[in-house]
């Protein structure tokens, strides 16, 4: 495994990496908010050697935009055959495996070094467990990952940037990092805020308010009867979107305007996927560390730092509601890392902090494990999937309940994107404030879990709130939202459309 350290100043990188960010198959996972992961490091690559998209029990295996480099009959020779194509997925992956150093005066780096990025769906859910079929889907995989023989690590905070190349790969990468920018730049690029890519079109629920409400009062109906605990109610919004620019545009302004923890712009064969996502689902070091950190309950932010931004806070941690939300989904999630870590390593009690994005405080708990060295990756994710803090509890029960009341399949939305290291290592976040580019439409979800307290009109603006930041990304309008000092937006209320079918979460 080739390592070359980067020489270019942090803005240069930046900018360069928003060029090449035009490149087929282009992967930038960015950890540019200052609540990003525990080791500050953001990925970038394109043209992956390999495309594995799998549904069901068909899993394909094309070569990438350039060609494959080899690696194509090296998975071929891995496949195990006919099967469900998560469980041929975790074969290829154990035997593809590459042992890190153990070079003992190592300092920590970045953790991926090259291996698979890409998305997992809510429906791969489907493939461990029975759940009712009802809604139609339009969704073509459970899971769509490309294999990336080069990547370039690097942290905004310090400025240092490392380039990776997988046994085998190509330097095409490292060309292009050290190539100046080309006379005549991508259009999207040249203005990151570009203000023509995006779409004025309102963006409408699959849900109105009165169904919702409906919806909630059937959920608290379930819980009465002692069915289940929580259930995680979602609705997706939908606008035409046909700019080729707005995805890579809706990803910088996110990435200026609400930098999150685990930003993420993927570019896959037929679609784009942007997330400015808060949630770390699963993350696992080259010590076996597993840590998730799932998220319930939400307040607004008022200006950084003023008495209206501090009684916010202070309301979510006193909310007996909302910690009792987030505490079923953080015995749930401690459950589902206990089938698979060392029996007594997982988190016993974890606290549970309020933690300040740009527009909102979240209710977080950090659950910690470590992984058995009887398991892999995969059976790992197996365990814990899809992220209990999107579905309820119990887990399958709650799952049954999403498919009769939503209105449409998921698909990406509160799945697991990010990347999975052949060393070892794995990095997903959970697919929420995520936008969905495809067939000329743009689509996000939003939501948040229902327990017997809930009050349907509050969890109607909760949801609407989560995605003002998405709605003001995609405005290909000059204005952008004022920051403070720290970056900050003032927040207000989101505001109610006088017909509550067509409702959009952006404030004009």
């Amino acid at each position: 495994m080739a390592a070359v350290q980067f020489d270019r100043s942090s803005t240069e990188l930046r900018e360069r990496i928003a060029q090449l960010a035009r490149r087929e198959g282009a992967v930038w996972l960015d950890t540019s908010s200052p609540l990003g992961s525990p080791s500050g490091w953001s990925y970038f690559a394109f043209e992956p050697a390999v495309w594995l998209r799998g549904l069901g029990s068909i899993l394909d295996m094309v070569p990438g935009p350039k060609g494959d480099r080899g690696w194509l009959a090296r998975i071929l020779r891995a496949d195990p055959g006919p099967g469900p194509s998560f469980d041929r997925l975790a074969v290829i992956l154990q035997k593809l495996h590459i042992s890190p150093s153990t070079n003992a005066t190592e300092q920590p780096g970045p953790d991926f070094q090259g291996g698979l990025a890409g998305c997992f769906s809510y429906d791969l859910g489907r493939q461990f467990e029975t759940v009712p079929d009802t809604l139609a889907s339009n969704q073509p995989w459970d899971f769509l990952l490309g294999l990336y023989d080069e990547v370039l690590a690097f942290r905004e905070d310090t400025g240092e940037a490392i380039y990776y190349r997988l046994p085998g790969g190509d330097t095409v990468l490292l060309e292009a990092l050290g190539n100046e920018a080309t006379p005549q730049q991508d259009r999207a690029t040249a203005q990151p805020f570009n203000h023509h890519a995006g779409t004025d079109e309102e963006l409408r629920p699959d849900l109105d308010e009165d169904t919702h409400r409906g919806h909630v009062e059937t959920i608290r109906e379930h819980i009465r009867n002692g069915d289940v605990y929580q259930v995680n109610l979602t609705l997706r919004f939908t606008a035409p979107c046909s700019d080729p620019d707005a995805p890579l545009a809706s990803f910088l302004r996110l990435r200026h305007h609400n930098p999150s923890p685990f930003g993420a712009y993927l570019d896959l064969p037929d679609e784009t996927l942007v997330s400015a996502s808060p949630e770390c689902f699963l993350r696992v070091d080259r010590t076996g560390l597993v840590e998730s950190r799932p998220i319930k309950g939400t307040r607004r932010r008022g200006l950084n730092g003023s008495r209206d931004d501090l009684n916010e806070r202070r309301a979510l941690l006193e909310s007996h509601k909302d910690r009792a939300e987030l505490s079923m989904i953080v015995d749930l999630v401690r459950n589902d890392l206990g089938r698979v870590c060392i029996p007594g390593s997982v988190s016993q009690q974890p606290e549970l902090k309020a933690e300040a994005h740009p527009t909102v405080w979240h209710l977080v708990g950090d659950v910690q494990g470590k992984l058995s060295s009887s398991h892999q990756l995969l059976t790992l994710l197996r365990a814990s999937f899809p992220p209990g803090s999107c579905i309820g509890a119990p887990k399958i029960r709650a799952m049954g309940l999403i498919e009769q009341l939503e209105a449409s399949r998921r698909g990406p939305y509160t799945g697991a994107l990010g990347w999975i290291g052949l060393n070892g290592t794995m990095g997903l976040s959970v697919a929420i404030r995520t936008l969905l580019f495809r067939d000329g439409q743009v689509c996000y979800g939003v939501g948040g879990g229902i327990v017997y307290e809930s009050e349907p009109r509050a969890e109607w603006e909760e949801a609407l709130l989560k995605g003002r930041a998405l709605c003001e990304a995609l405005r290909p309008t000059q204005e952008q939202p004022a920051t403070n000092e720290s970056g900050t937006q003032g927040q207000q209320s989101a505001q109610k459309s006088p017909n509550r079918s067509q409702v959009t979460p952006s404030i004009p």
